[in-house]
């Protein structure tokens, strides 16, 4: 209680540093834990390829056949979370997360160290500093505490880089743990980020959306990383799938060097950001120059779930990939296990470009999306407008097929030819005009109707 009251706040004596510390970013030294090791140290180093670390995500594992007590870390730089260090780890016991409050940054760490030699268990909690302000602690057990250490940034600067150490003792199975932050100020980091290239002078589309391959190719190359121009273009990656890459599907693609992944991440993650700005600024919506084909028109019925292997087949074709068609028939892809495909599955039949593979996924989520608020809109239909309710009469069938769809088709010509004359007498019905109000078009309304005779006939809406 009373360590931590003393280091509520900065020292004063360290204002003096803000000077050298300005200039350039500097190492705080380890914290001063005991930490004892055999053989080698394992050491791994995280940074922030722009801004600040604002949380830190610490899992542990313990391994009670040989009494090990493993840790490992991944930080929040700005409002992305990175990878996992790679800290030697296994079997998992628990986890937690902290992330600093009103987007403040990262200043100081603080470790409690506990040890029990029964059952030769280390165990270690973590406390963040958020500019200046000693958070709680992440709540990770510690048994039987036997010390707790402290770094802080200098005045004035902000920690973006973590290194971790750990060290094992054979004898008594020691597990030791140190850290150590890195530091610098807020003029370095903003000095060190790249420019996003402006899209204006490159001339391309602020909706990136509609970005073609080559458009996408530009704006890589402007990053500064044009010789991974030949494998997006082979990957077939427009500016519509783009959003959806992760980095490992960089790796895939031979971006290797992690300081060009997490730069390419990072510069999706601000052209995301810009592109939603640009779009609400507007009010325009973001379209892409691809779209789901119409199923009407493509001769495919309304339920996907039961579509044949040729269905299925000539939807793909449809999204304008003929080029995977004969994949999704060798493997016998039919309407009822659509939906369940992955990227790992359409990798392993054959889908070679990550863009297509990322497009099918996208395009297959959102069918699923629309036919699911379809069904629910014709349940909904279903249940409010119901003859025994109107009238007294039976129960009424669910309108199917592209006129309860698309609000067009047989059904729906049929029930406009036949019901037009008395449309103004059921548009009148209170019923009907709250259905109307919800987003019902006439035209399904009407084919509910006409699949009831008896009620037609007692609206007035006989055939002419």
């Amino acid at each position: 209680c009373c360590a931590a009251m003393a280091r509520g706040t900065r020292h004063p004596s360290l204002l003096t540093l803000v000077a050298a510390a300005a200039a350039t970013a500097e190492w705080t030294g380890l914290l001063g834990l005991k930490f004892e090791y055999d053989d080698e140290v394992e050491q791994r180093t995280m940074h922030c390829p722009t801004g600040f670390i604002t949380g830190v995500h610490v899992r542990h594992g313990r391994d009670s056949a040989e009494d090990l007590d493993m840790y490992d870390f991944k930080l929040k730089c700005g409002s992305r979370w990175g990878a996992w260090s790679g800290m030697t780890f296994k079997d998992f016991k628990e986890e937690k997360v902290f992330e600093c409050p009103m987007k403040m940054s990262m200043t100081g760490l603080s470790v409690k160290r506990g040890r029990r030699e029964f059952g030769d268990v280390d165990t270690y909690d973590f406390q963040l500093q958020c500019s200046g302000v000693w958070q709680d602690y992440m709540g990770l057990p510690v048994l039987s505490q036997k010390e707790e250490a402290h770094k802080e940034c200098p005045a004035g600067t902000f920690a973006w880089a973590w290194k971790s150490y750990r060290g094992f003792v054979d004898r008594g199975d020691k597990d030791s743990y140190e850290f150590d932050l890195n530091c610098k100020s807020a003029v370095d980091s903003r000095e060190a980020v790249r420019k996003m290239p402006s899209l204006r002078e490159l001339g391309l589309p602020q909706n990136v959306f509609v970005w073609s391959v080559s458009d996408v190719v530009t704006w890589l190359t402007a990053l500064g990383l044009g010789e991974h121009g030949p494998a997006f273009t082979a990957n077939k990656l427009q500016g519509d799938v783009i959003f959806l890459l992760l980095e490992s599907h960089l790796q895939d693609m031979g971006m290797y060097k992690i300081g060009d992944r997490l730069y390419f991440m990072e510069e999706l993650t601000q052209l995301h950001e810009s592109t939603k700005a640009w779009s609400k600024a507007l009010n325009v919506q973001l379209t892409s120059t691809r779209s789901l084909p119409d199923l009407q028109r493509v001769g495919l019925p309304i339920q996907a779930v039961s579509w044949s292997v040729k269905e299925v087949a000539a939807w793909v074709k449809a999204l304008g990939l003929p080029e995977w068609v004969d994949a999704f028939e060798q493997h016998r892809i039919q309407g009822d296990v659509m939906f369940s495909l992955n990227e790992e599955n359409l990798k392993e039949m054959g889908v070679t470009a990550a863009g297509d593979r990322l497009y099918i996924v996208d395009c297959l989520q959102s069918l699923y999306e629309q036919l699911t608020s379809w069904n629910k809109k014709q349940e909904s239909v279903k249940m409010q407008v119901d003859p025994s309710r109107m009238l007294g009469g039976g129960g009424a069938s669910t309108p199917t097929g592209y006129a309860g769809a698309y609000g067009g088709g047989v059904g729906s010509s049929q029930a406009s030819s036949g019901a037009a004359g008395g449309a103004a007498s059921l548009a009148a019905n209170p019923l009907i005009q709250k259905l109307l109000a919800q987003g019902y078009s006439m035209t399904e309304i009407l084919t509910l109707v006409q699949s009831r005779p008896e009620l037609m006939a007692q609206l007035g809406l006989g055939r002419r």
